[in-house]
This record gives structure tokens, C-alpha cells and sequence, in this order.
């Protein structure tokens, strides 16, 4: 009987060593910089063969993991930080050819564009000539008919170029008169059409005019799909080179064909980034039909699907830079024809009713709101839905008193802090809302208030890196974040839980997915004026390599 007890001892002791976990990776000699506060910092890092950290701290601890079979990486000092997430990006769009490739540049005047123009529309191929780049204000103040300068250069082939911000469109007249613009009496659902004096539109459409423009431009076709399908590829590798392991792609016109995209890639395995989509909320569809096909399409997936369909997009307003968006008080100078107040995609009763059903389904609501009456509109709407990780995105004014209900209805202030903050651009909005653009983008106040703050990039309207957006948080001064520490929570941790993987991902942990990324250099060294400086090196999801910099 004692022979037969040893044997199984035995027995039981190999069974046990057998199934001690052995790490595939090591990365070792790092600062490893984890966002954990109960361990900030390690030098090294085992990651076993399914992506999961198996341990990270000293090197020491970390090597007892490794055996001859481990892939053991010297970083030679280099700093590790999780992989970033972005919870506020346009991959498809960003990276798509639908959207034009006449690509004009913002800092050019009027006859530079023309000229970039022209050159284009001698080269189209297709349908319709679109572009992107222009700015508003310089074409308006230069006091020549928009639609006019367009029509010089092609009266049969119809031209739409997106502004910067993409919240305005310039058109010639045949595409004003394919789109139904040039027969309409009245303004779209949040949008507006400018008209001169005699009430014929200008050439001009702001917010969901330029949209309803684009639905008549990019009608579905076989040709398309494939477009876009390169599109979501071509943006994976953009992503993983910026260090992106997670990504929210922000507006997805599952009408035009994005969605079925987005689902080929994953099926057919081509994702370098965790992926959550938000379905557009489209303002000019009938609500109960719109409702019922958003609430089909709900699809969040299982818990290691790198696809999840399970974000709305919904507009309030548009952007002060525009004179749309929506302001508790009247505008000091609002373009001609748009309200004193700025637009409504979606009105407080129509919000309240999508955030109530939506969320009730089980989405997350993504909500863009610019002015402080949008603002109050959204926390209203989402006070009614079901608790979940809603979010406002942009957040540029805020009205005190909605101060203090982030925190208290767990809604999450997403900003993008971008190079168009600086101080001339705040002096820039001034003839628009005057004193209130010295109280722009709240982003410190938000934090201090203990509400939940990230950052993303709203790529394309504003460069996609990561290290960027950080850096321009931190150069804020009173407005912006208070420390590096913060900022890289605020691509990481945070983000993680408006994604709903905050288990899974956005800390270097024991049990959490290996989603990282190496630096060129350490910003923690750095000047804030520099940290955008930094380079991507190596770029891992779930253990396994989806980019590398040449030479690394």
C-alpha cells in the first residue's frame, strides 16, 4: 500500500510539473511601464503561448518561466508601455479611395485649390470628382460664388470637396443638382444649405447636407465593397504601426457597405487590432424602421473575438467652427442661414428615445457633443438609458452645472486634443462665441472632477499617433491633463473600459492579453514638447507581432 501511495505521489508530482506554465516570449532588460498602479514598474516580461502574461517584475522572478524552448528578447533599456487604444478613429474612412484622392492642402488659398481642382478633374475616371482639404473660412472670405469657381472647371462632372474638418462640403452646381440640393426648399435633418441673396444655394453645405451628398456619390455596388474592404486592411497597418492594439472605428455607415467590410476582415482573419464598431445613427431616417435594423444588427461577439459590433454614433450638433454647433446662448456671429444657436442632428425627445431602446439592447451610445447645449442634451438622454459605457466625444464647451453629472451618471469625456487647440486657434473662434472660447475643451476640469477622461485621435481630421494626441494633452496648460502618467491612462486603461476589455487589456498584468508596444525612447526622459517624437518600434497583440520597425 505505501509502494502503490509513493507511486501516485510520484505520479501526481510529474503530472503537476508537467503543467507549470512555460513562456513562448521574455522580454527581458526593458522598463516596462504597466499602468498597474499596485506595480508600476518591471525590467521583464513572460508571455506564454496563447498571448496571456504569465509574469512580469524583476528579471529574476520572470526568467523561472523561460525554458530552452522560449524566445528570450534583450530590449536593451527601451521603454514598454501597453498597446494604445484609440476609441475614436475613422479607419475606413481615413484609409478608404471612396472618399476622393483630389487632396487639397488646408494652408493653400483659393486659387491653389482651383488649380489642384482642375488638375483632377482632367484626370477623373469615375462618376463624381471628390477631394477633401479646403478650409471654410478662407474660401468664404474670399467673396467669389463657390459653386461658380467650381463650375468653371467642370460644368458636367460633379465635384465634392470635403472640408478639413469634414462638417462642410464644396459643391459645383451638377452636384448640387444630383443630390437634390438645387430643388430643395428647405434645409436637411442637421444640416444646412447656404444660399445667397436670392435664396440659391452658394455651393456650400454644412454637417449631414454633405453626408446626404455622399449617399448619392457612394451608392452601394460590388466595386465599392472591395474599396472598402482594402480600406479596413490598409488601416490595420496604419494602426499597428502607431502602436493601436484596440480601435473604435467611430462612424459606420452600415448602409453604404462599411460593415460587411469590417466583417470580411475578420472572418477572414485580417485584424491587427481589437475592433469595436459604432453603426451610424443616420438623422434623416424614419426612427422606428431605423431602430429596429440598428437593434438587428447588435453583434458584440464572444470575449476573444478581435470584432465586436456594439457602439452607436450619434450626433447632437455640429462644430463652433461652422456655427453649428449647439450653444446654450446665441453665437456673436453665426454663418448666414444657420441658427443663432447652431443645428440638431437629433433633437433632446429623438435622442432620449434612441439612447433609451439602444442601450436597453445592449449598446454603448458614442455621442458627439461640441456645444454646452449638446452637452446638457446628452447627459439628459443618457440619464434615461440603461447603464452601460456611454460617452460623450469632443466636449469642446461645457456648461458648469453639467460639470459634476460625468461623474455622477459614469459617463465617460472623450477628447481629442488636438493641434487645432492651440492658443490662435481659440483666438480664432472668438468673433464666433467670444469669452467662451478662452473656456474650450474642459479636459482638466473633467478630470479633476473625478469623471472618466481619454484621449483618441478622430483620425483622419487630426494625425493618428498616439504619442501626439499625449503630447498636446499635456501642452494645454490649465486645460490640459496634469501629468504623463495621466495621459498615457487616458490611450490605455482608460479606453479599456469604454471598450469593455478593461479585464483583458490596457495594463501589463498577470492573466491580461500581451497587447504592447516598444519605444524608440523613453518619454518618461523626454521634455511634453518632444514626446511626439517618439517612434514606434514593435508593436505586439496578444503575444503575437503585428508590427515591426525596419531595422529593429
Amino acid at each position: 500500500m505505501r509502494r502503490l501511495f509513493l507511486s501516485l505521489s510520484i505520479a501526481l508530482a510529474v503530472t503537476v510539473q508537467a503543467e507549470e506554465p512555460v513562456a513562448s516570449l521574455v522580454l527581458h532588460n526593458a522598463r516596462i511601464y504597466t499602468v498597474n498602479p499596485a506595480q508600476p514598474w518591471a525590467e521583464a516580461l513572460a508571455i506564454d503561448e496563447e498571448g496571456t502574461i504569465l509574469a512580469v517584475g524583476r528579471a529574476a522572478e520572470v526568467d523561472e518561466y523561460a525554458d530552452d524552448d522560449s524566445d528570450v528578447v534583450d530590449l536593451g533599456g527601451r521603454l514598454v508601455l501597453p498597446g494604445f487604444q484609440d476609441s475614436h478613429a475613422h479607419v475606413l474612412d481615413a484609409s478608404s479611395e471612396a472618399q476622393g484622392d483630389c487632396q487639397l492642402d488646408t494652408e493653400d488659398g483659393v486659387e491653389q485649390w482651383l488649380d489642384a481642382i482642375g488638375e483632377c478633374a482632367e484626370a477623373a475616371q469615375g462618376e463624381w470628382l471628390l477631394g477633401s482639404g479646403f478650409a471654410l473660412h478662407t474660401l468664404l472670405d474670399s467673396g467669389e460664388s463657390p459653386r461658380a469657381l467650381l463650375d468653371e472647371i467642370s460644368a458636367d462632372l460633379p465635384i465634392a470637396i470635403m472640408e478639413e474638418t469634414s462638417h462642410s462640403y464644396w459643391l459645383n452646381s451638377k452636384a448640387l443638382q444630383l443630390a437634390g440640393i438645387e430643388a430643395a426648399a428647405g434645409n436637411p435633418v442637421g444640416g444646412v444649405i447656404l444660399r445667397d441673396a436670392q435664396g440659391k444655394p452658394t455651393g456650400i453645405v454644412l454637417d449631414n447636407a454633405g453626408d446626404l451628398v455622399m449617399d448619392k456619390a457612394l451608392p452601394p455596388s460590388k466595386a465599392l465593397q472591395e474599396v472598402y474592404y482594402q480600406a479596413v486592411l490598409a488601416g490595420q497597418d496604419e494602426l499597428a504601426r502607431n502602436g493601436i492594439t484596440s480601435v473604435a472605428d467611430a462612424r459606420v455607415f452600415w448602409r453604404r457597405g462599411h460593415l460587411q467590410a469590417w466583417q470580411r476582415a475578420a472572418r477572414e482573419d485580417q485584424l491587427k487590432a481589437r475592433t469595436t464598431l459604432g453603426l451610424w445613427a443616420y438623422p434623416q431616417l424614419d426612427d422606428d424602421q431605423q431602430l429596429a435594423d440598428l437593434k438587428a444588427l447588435y453583434a458584440p461577439g464572444a470575449t476573444d473575438s478581435l470584432l465586436h459590433v456594439s457602439q452607436i454614433k450619434l450626433y447632437v450638433d455640429g462644430i463652433v467652427h461652422n456655427t453649428t454647433a449647439r450653444l446654450r446662448q446665441p453665437y456673436q456671429h453665426s454663418l448666414a442661414g444657420v441658427d443663432p444657436r447652431g443645428l440638431y442632428y437629433f433633437t433632446p425627445e429623438r435622442l432620449a428615445r434612441y439612447a433609451r431602446e439602444l442601450s436597453a439592447t445592449g449598446f454603448d451610445l458614442h455621442i458627439h457633443t461640441i456645444g454646452d447645449q449638446a452637452v446638457g442634451d446628452a447627459l439628459d438622454a443618457i440619464a434615461q438609458a440603461t447603464p452601460g459605457r456611454h460617452r460623450l466625444t469632443h466636449v469642446e464647451l461645457v456648461d458648469a452645472a453639467d460639470l459634476p453629472r460625468f461623474r455622477q451618471l459614469d459617463v465617460i469625456a472623450d477628447f481629442q486634443p488636438s493641434r487645432y487647440f492651440s492658443p490662435s486657434f481659440l483666438k480664432d473662434n472668438q468673433p464666433l462665441i467670444g469669452e467662451r472660447a478662452q473656456r474650450m475643451l474642459p479636459m482638466r476640469a473633467l478630470y479633476d472632477s473625478g469623471a472618466r477622461v481619454t484621449l483618441s485621435s478622430d483620425w483622419d481630421v487630426n494625425p493618428l499617433s498616439p504619442l501626439g494626441i499625449m503630447q498636446n494633452a499635456l501642452s494645454l496648460g490649465a486645460r490640459g491633463l496634469p501629468n504623463l502618467d495621466a495621459a498615457i491612462r487616458a490611450y490605455t486603461l482608460g479606453p479599456a473600459y469604454t471598450l469593455r476589455q478593461e479585464q483583458d487589456t490596457g495594463s501589463l498584468q498577470v492573466g491580461k492579453q500581451a497587447d504592447l508596444v516598444v519605444l524608440d525612447r523613453d518619454i518618461f526622459k523626454l521634455p511634453t514638447s518632444q514626446i511626439g517624437q517618439a517612434k514606434v518600434l514593435w508593436t505586439l497583440l496578444g503575444g503575437e507581432e503585428v508590427y515591426r520597425a525596419k531595422g529593429f
